[in-house]
């Protein structure tokens, strides 16, 4: 159930980036892939080092699923204020502990890329 979640986790995350992932190995609780782009050739290597609690993981997926369903990320940056989001996840039914936590949680985190065997940038997400 814990690679699953991190999995569900990880494709909710890469569709904020029109991303989908297209082969997966995880090992321990790290997540190694590759993800490529519709009508793209490209493809990225990435690798997620999982040190959230899976609750957290959990109520995180949840807010990348809704902002990509209420078209709130332009590239990697939301582009409402954390107060306004705040405010819609209230009117989405949200706590506003729950709603900071996952806010807290996706903008602390990042996905490695990993380009010629290293790893290099990351993709991550921000106000």
């Amino acid at each position: 159930m814990e690679q699953t979640l991190l999995i569900e986790f990880l494709k909710s995350f890469f569709i904020l980036f029109n991303a989908k992932i297209e082969e997966h190995t995880i090992l321990d609780r790290n997540i190694f892939g590759v993800i490529s782009w519709d009508n793209e050739d490209d493809k990225q290597k990435f690798v997620f080092k999982n040190v959230f609690d899976f609750l957290l993981l959990s109520k995180t997926k949840s807010l990348c699923d809704y902002l990509s369903e209420q078209n709130l990320i332009n590239g990697d940056q939301i582009i409402i204020s954390e107060s306004e989001l705040i405010q819609k996840l209230n009117k989405s039914g949200w706590n506003e502990t729950d709603a900071k936590e996952a806010i807290n949680c996706l903008c602390d985190l990042d996905v490695k890329m990993i380009d010629d065997g290293e790893e290099t940038d990351s993709f991550f997400v921000h106000f």
